[in-house]
């Protein structure tokens, strides 16, 4: 080859290296910066649909920030949960996320998160303790009433049934409460009768349609309403509805605006959902856990009492779902996808 020509070829490859070199150092100043503290992320289970998008969100929101989440899943084990959270404390994280399994059992990894002097943010289930630092989530007894209320405006006679979530978990205790405060007055009128009030191990879908099964036995099929604490004990009572064609005939009410919830409720076997802005509580959480981590303050004017001390707190207010508002609430926050819903429906059922 020539040499005027190979020394062309020189010039021509270092301008291409040049070049591919400026557009790197480019594409490297938009890119989220890189993490330089990590913030652990203790998971109770990511079965149920909307665990996955708080976790999502809450890592997208902490990667902006500069933070790695580190996350551990439980799957309701209480022992596994706490082992899981020794490890992410040992391994020097800088803010500790829990959604407990066991609220109660779970005072041992606030004790082992203050042992270690690292901030623990109690994310959707507060721990009562008062060495929680933080707490983000819904006040659980306003989704009780909007679903207890909700039924109790539509259907103030009859047999109604009640499907509580997990035991072991505090958030059902509240709803609990909550709903048989709103029932109480019909009750004590006469005008509404409990046929049945159970408890859902780990919210199980499975087992709530056990319940459900035997409590249409149990009532012959007279049943007005069906008080189920979130999307997934609905699902489970729909399906035994469907079994004995009470499906559509019967309030059913839920939680979390799972897709599965609106599209039924689009479809006419559930009644209603209640809707937590998910996305703006977990962009709320990983900025309260990364500003934890920097030993900075979280500024809010809302907390909640455990005994003589407030935990300092960002307390989101729960949205009833209807057919008349989904467009308007789960779609407009990009919660859920517009044409995900309609392929899954006629036309004529499409939200409006």
């Amino acid at each position: 080859m020539p040499t005027f020509r190979l020394k062309s070829l020189q010039h021509l490859l270092l301008a291409a290296a040049l070049l591919c070199a400026s557009f790197a150092l480019r594409a490297q100043d938009k890119r989220t910066p890189s993490a330089t503290f990590k913030i652990g992320f203790l998971m109770d289970s990511l079965k149920i649909e909307r665990w996955q998008t708080d976790l999502d969100r809450f890592q997208k929101r902490a990667a902006e920030l500069g933070a790695e989440v580190l996350v551990e899943t439980a799957e309701g084990d209480d022992e596994l949960q706490l082992r899981q959270a020794q490890k992410l404390l040992n391994f020097g994280v800088r803010t500790l996320v829990l959604v407990a399994h066991d609220t109660e059992k779970a005072v041992r990894i606030v004790d082992a998160a203050k042992a270690k002097q690292v901030p623990l943010l109690c994310y959707e289930r507060l721990v009562r303790d008062p060495d929680v630092r933080f707490f983000v989530g819904v006040d659980a007894s306003a989704v009780g009433f909007l679903q207890a209320y909700f039924l109790s405006q539509r259907a103030s006679k009859g047999n109604y049934v009640l499907i509580a979530g997990s035991p072991a978990d505090i958030n059902a205790k509240v709803l609990h409460e909550s709903q048989m405060r709103v029932l109480k007055p019909w009750i004590d009128r006469g005008q509404i009768k409990i046929v049945s009030d159970t408890w859902t191990k780990d919210w199980s879908p499975s087992e709530a349609y056990a319940h459900m099964s035997e409590a249409i036995e149990s009532a012959k099929g007279d049943i007005a309403a069906v008080v189920a604490s979130n999307d997934g004990t609905a699902g489970g009572a729909i399906q035994a509805l469907e079994e004995h064609k009470l499906a559509g005939k019967v309030l059913v009410s839920g939680q979390d605006a799972d897709l599965a919830a609106i599209i039924r409720i689009l479809d006419g076997t559930q009644t209603m959902t209640v809707y937590k802005p998910l996305g703006s509580q977990a962009k709320l959480a990983a900025e309260a856990a990364v500003a934890l981590a920097k030993g900075e303050a979280v500024n809010t004017t809302a907390g909640v009492a455990i005994g003589n001390k407030t935990i300092p707190a960002f307390l989101l207010t729960p949205v009833p779902v209807t057919k008349d508002n989904i467009k308007q609430t789960v779609v407009r926050d990009g919660f859920q996808n517009l044409e995900t819903i309609q392929k899954s429906l006629p036309k004529e059922k499409w939200p409006q």
